[in-house]
Order: structure tokens, then sequence, then C-alpha cells
């Protein structure tokens, strides 16, 4: 300590041009302790009056909170073989579903976070465990991720089963740790299960363990098939979301605009989905 202050004592004397025997160690420490007490303080005073600092803070705040009307969007897109089937107005009911999502994505305000899930993408032959467990998460939730989105559904092609209740298990645990009061699942599929599991089943499951998610479901092709119409609204009421029946391009962005608009508003002003305003 002595040496520190030996040294701090020759700074003295170089900065106010004096000599050795004017300033003594004792003056020396009495400088120290006050510039380690006031430095401080004037910079805390300094900062406290300063607008633009506290404005910085704040923003970092507010993005980083549950806010009241937050929410978050995963949509989970059936790419089972049957969505190779055509689609009045369009090749297939694949290139339907991917040439409306396109167009859906560049309607939700960038603020929202949204991820895409498929099922059904990999291509056969599978054994009949990994037919059933064939879900991916092709782009986690976020929000500066909509071209990297539009280009994985580009490369989706229809190939495997109908694993829907693995796909939304799943779908839940990619929005488990979003930081939002809202989590809408989109589900668009265009038939039933095919793996021997009940999504409807596990939609009541989730909710009697208090998962506050809210699935909204898209019946896309299903046609005259009720029994699927049947459990696709059964997973959809489980949660207190809505199913839609659509049987072309036009009816499905329509019913997956409503779907998503479920947890928020369309500005009239911009055409864009907004956060909810009460």
């Amino acid at each position: 300590m002595k040496n520190f202050l030996s040294q701090v004592q020759k700074k003295l004397q170089t900065l106010f041009k004096v000599k050795a025997n004017q300033v003594s160690l004792n003056q020396c420490s009495i400088v120290l302790i006050l510039g380690l007490v006031l430095i401080p303080a004037f910079s805390l005073a300094a900062y406290s009056a300063n607008p633009f600092l506290k404005t910085q803070e704040m923003q970092i705040i507010k993005g980083s909170v549950d806010t009241e009307n937050s929410k978050a969007i995963m949509i989970v897109l059936d790419s089972s073989g049957s969505m190779a089937e055509p689609a009045p107005g369009s090749n297939t009911k694949m290139l339907a579903a991917k040439q409306v999502l396109e167009q859906v994505l560049s309607k939700i305000d960038t603020s929202i976070p949204v991820g895409l899930r498929v099922y059904g993408s990999s291509k056969n032959p599978m054994s009949e465990m990994e037919a059933c467990s064939d879900s991916v998460l092709l782009v986690p939730p976020g929000t500066g991720n909509r071209a990297q989105m539009v280009n994985k559904l580009r490369e989706l092609k229809p190939n495997g089963a109908t694993p829907i209740s693995y796909a939304i298990q799943q779908a839940v645990n990619d929005l488990k740790f979003v930081n939002v009061k809202y989590k809408n699942i989109v589900l668009i599929s265009d038939g039933m299960e095919t793996c021997g599991r009940d999504p409807c089943a596990l939609a009541e499951a989730l909710k009697a363990n208090n998962i506050d998610m809210q699935f909204n479901v898209v019946g896309f092709g299903v046609g005259n098939d009720w029994q699927a119409k049947a459990q696709l609204k059964c997973v959809a009421a489980a949660t207190s979301g809505k199913y839609y029946d659509a049987d072309s391009a036009g009816q499905l962005s329509n019913s997956i605009l409503d779907g998503i608009n479920s947890t928020a508003n369309v500005s009239s002003s911009t055409g864009k989905i907004k956060e909810v305003e009460k």
C-alpha cells in the first residue's frame, strides 16, 4: 500500500508541479479516498440527469418483460403424402399451402415472434416409429426470421405420415420458453392422425395441466371426411380455439389469418397483424 501511495504522490507532484516535500503520503491517502467516493457519486448523478440514458434503459427493460398484449405464433404445417393431392386452383395442396403461407407471413407484424414446424416431410421408406416422430422445427419462433421461413417453405415436399399428436406436443415445447402472454399454435392439416394416437385427448390433457396455449386448426381439403373433421375440431375446442374448413387457397388464406388474429388485430391502415389493443 505504501508503494502505491508513493506512486500517487509522484503523480500529484507531476500534475500540480510541486516539490516532493509539499505532498505528504497522508495527503495522498485523502485524495485517493475522495476520488473513490466522489467519482462514482458524480457519475450516478450525471446518469440520473441524462434522459437519453434513462430512455435507453427503459427500452431494454420493455423489450424483455411479458407485456399484457404480447404474443407468439407457431405454425404447424402438414407435409404428409396426402398433401400431394390436387387442390382447386393449384397443382397440389402442398403448393397451395406454401404459397398462402408466404403471403400470410408478409402480413404479420415483424415484432411478433413466429415459428414454423412441419410433420410428415421426411422421405419414405421409414419405420413406423420414425414416421410417427417425423416432425421438424424448421424455424424457431423469432422476429427476424421471415425470409428464412419462406426459404424453408419452398424446399418442402409432401412425403410421410400424419403424426399430429407428436407434432403439436413438440410445438408446445417450442413455445415453452418464449416470454409472451398469448401463445397461439396454428395447425394446418388435410386429414386425421395416422399414428394411432389421439390429438384431441392430448389437447385436453395439456389444457388440464394448465398449459395455456390456444390451438386454431385449419382442415385443408378434408372434404367429407367427417371423422377427420371431428378430430381436428376437438383439438381446437379443447383449447378454446377455432376450427376452419378450407377447400381452396383463398379459404385457406382467410382461415389462417383469422386463426392468427384470434390473439391479434389487423390494422386497417397497414393491413398488418399487430398487437391487441384494449
